[in-house]
């Protein structure tokens, strides 16, 4: 690819698919991606670097047709890509060796692709290549290039065109920042949606890399405050927005995260990255849900990266007392139960009641227990008034590490 052009820094913007199926729709989606770029970096006075697109072809079919020559653009071949898994898997030696093939079955040939092309990303970045990503696909491309995505850091401009991008698309995105741009029809050729679809998500996708390219900078190191994730629910932000103020007069940064499951996991994915060095886990409502099967489960690895990387924990019981069912599907047996509309859409929230008996407090003892080896706990118990745990009760644990 080359990363310069007399003397003049040359940044990538990826654009992915695979180019056996997909030739047409990923060179319209590249010059759309490019003269965006181009518009944004002729406004720039800056002339010490540029932005290009570089077209990445991730074909996984078993016999490869040859993929259209891609005018105007540097260009990756699979072949390029395998190698970087190839080379990773085997030594330098062993590698020249070993046939640089995908498996017959698919599904192992997509999972091979894109873990080779999560290694052909992160070598990019590693050599500050990298200035964003976009790619398209079907549920396959997209399964593919998710994968691969949102393994890059957050911050990093990253783009999926996708036929699943609406309805269930926690196991595409994860907790990353990753963006799917629902494609409407099928990506199946250029026509008057496509187009439109297409020419859209490249603006976007420029705009978003010549914005940190030129003006944002690195937006991960824009503080050096230490920073204190906390969790919060709607019934919870009251004390949440006071814990908030409380530790940015003390010179803290927070970072807040909505306790709906994959929030929890964000957070976490956080601190075993080292962003956030303490954790004020307030809302662990995301508990109750998985031990009664509701909407916004955590599952059963939580807490697991805060006790493990030894941050300073404080742990709390906001909302635990209530479930979250999707509308219309609350179970039976917690019909006679409190409930709250929160929204017409999606959720409906319960309000639980003998939490030891619905083993909601033997899973936070379990998770915690596991870690005592290595940790020490203060207990403190306060009452902020009567009431709910929602509302106005803490369960405070404190650990000290030693």
């Amino acid at each position: 690819m080359g990363d310069d052009d007399n003397d003049v820094k040359v940044f990538r913007v990826f654009c992915i698919a695979t180019a056996d199926t997909k030739s047409e729709e990923l060179l319209f989606l590249s010059n759309s991606v490019q003269s965006n770029l181009d518009i944004f970096c002729n406004h720039n006075p800056s002339q010490s670097s540029k932005i290009q697109v570089t077209i990445v072809d991730v074909s996984a079919s078993m016999h490869k047709k040859d993929a259209t020559s891609f005018k105007n653009f540097s260009y990756v071949t699979r072949e390029d890509v395998l190698s970087c898994y190839y080379e990773a898997k085997h030594n330098k030696q062993q590698e020249e060796s070993v046939a640089k093939t995908l498996p017959s079955d698919r599904g192992q040939a997509i999972a091979v692709m894109s873990k080779a092309l999560e290694i052909f990303l992160k070598r990019a970045l590693d050599n500050q290549l990298l200035a964003g990503a976009i790619g398209l696909g079907g549920t396959g491309g997209t399964s593919l290039l998710s994968n691969a995505l949102r393994s890059l850091p957050v911050g990093i401009p990253k783009f999926i065109i996708s036929t699943v991008a609406s309805g269930h698309t926690s196991p595409y995105i994860g907790t990353s920042d990753l963006i799917l741009f629902p494609s409407v029809v099928d990506i199946c050729g250029i026509n008057s949606i496509s187009r439109v679809v297409f020419s859209n998500a490249g603006a976007a996708v420029a705009g978003m890399v010549a914005g940190r390219a030129f003006g944002l900078g690195d937006t991960l190191n824009v503080t050096k405050k230490m920073t204190v994730g906390v969790t919060m629910a709607g019934i919870t932000t009251p004390c949440v927005s006071a814990v908030k103020e409380r530790l940015e007069k003390l010179g803290f940064e927070t970072l807040i995260f909505h306790a709906t499951g994959v929030g929890g996991r964000a957070m976490e994915d956080l601190v075993r990255s080292g962003a956030i060095q303490a954790v004020m886990d307030i809302t662990t409502t995301e508990v109750a849900d998985y031990v009664v099967g509701g909407l916004l489960a955590c599952d059963s690895s939580r807490f697991d990266a805060v006790l493990e990387m030894k941050v300073p924990l404080v742990l709390s019981v906001g909302a635990l007392d209530v479930a979250t069912f999707a509308a219309k599907q609350v179970p039976s047996k917690y019909h006679q139960r409190n409930l709250l509309m929160h929204n017409e859409q999606v959720i409906w929230s319960v309000y639980l009641l003998n939490l030891r008996s619905m083993h909601i407090f033997p899973f936070l003892a379990l998770c915690i227990n596991v870690h005592l080896v290595s940790s020490v706990f203060l207990f403190f118990f306060f009452f902020l008034n009567r009431g709910l745990f929602t509302m106005n009760e803490s369960s405070i644990l404190i650990r000290s590490v030693r």
